[in-house]
């Protein structure tokens, strides 16, 4: 993977992601109790966090994802955490599993942005589900663009104690798919005390040994409930549920998708 944020900011994923990570698997659990699924799997799993928060709730999870970083890194923490979570590296668009499952998931907006790659995703995930499997993702809506916020540069950061990272975005729109632009900057505080001198000055600036810069590009794309469901039915699903979080001044919404029987 060429972004960053999949490769050397993956230790620093699901802080900066901003999300409400329990309440969105206790929405996603709660929908899978519903309709009875008990194996599941997560296209585009990132660092595996729903993967290991379900299997902990008893279900059977796996994960994929395309970056061999991320995969690494949520093998590594369900090891930590004594969790039997089963992760893969691979591409959505041709997983194909000895096996199929009662439910998919695709989360962080990581739906594609262009209608045929849209159509390819939900051939191949048809093809993962049993008969009345779901499929449960998120996206942004239309009508939830905040123009306002367009275009200016928004700054966010976390403080980690050793570490304080600073992300400075700016977004732009093209017709209904958001580019954004990310620069991540990583600061990281020494130890120990240094009484500063023009030469330890001169090193730091030179060498940069406390200051990581990363710059990130991604894409989201806002849908209307009529795209939606014509995509849906194009694809022999039929939507059955949506739901949505808090996420800030924002809300992230939920789709439930269905197999058709």
């Amino acid at each position: 993977m060429r972004r960053p944020l999949y490769s050397q900011l993956v230790p620093y994923y699901e802080i900066v992601e901003g999300r409400d990570w329990q309440s969105e698997v206790g929405l996603i659990a709660s929908v899978l109790r519903d309709h009875r699924s008990k194996s599941v799997v997560d296209l585009g799993c990132g660092t595996g966090y729903q993967v290991r928060a379900l299997t902990k709730l008893g279900f059977s999870a796996t994960g994929i994802d395309i970056s061999k970083q991320n995969i690494r890194f949520a093998r590594e923490k369900a090891d930590a955490e004594n969790v039997d979570a089963r992760y893969v590296v691979g591409s959505y668009y041709d997983f194909h599993p000895d096996r199929n499952y009662d439910a998919a998931l695709c989360l962080n907006w990581s739906i594609p942005v262009k209608n045929d790659e849209i159509r390819r995703f939900l051939r191949n995930t048809y093809s993962l589900l049993r008969r009345g499997g779901l499929l449960i993702f998120d996206f942004e809506r239309i009508s939830q663009i905040v123009w306002k916020d367009v275009g200016k540069a928004i700054t966010e950061s976390w403080d980690l104690g050793r570490q304080l990272i600073v992300r400075v975005s700016c977004g732009q729109m093209t017709s209904n798919v958001l580019l954004s632009r990310d620069v991540y900057i990583i600061y990281t505080r020494n130890s120990k005390p240094i009484i500063p001198d023009e030469s330890s000055r001169y090193n730091a600036a030179s060498r940069r040994k406390h200051v990581q810069v990363f710059f990130d590009t991604s894409c989201v794309r806002f849908f209307s409930m009529p795209e939606i469901r014509d995509f849906a039915r194009r694809s022999r699903f039929r939507v059955i549920a949506g739901s949505a979080l808090p996420r800030g001044k924002y809300k992230r919404s939920y789709m439930v998708l269905q197999k058709s029987v």
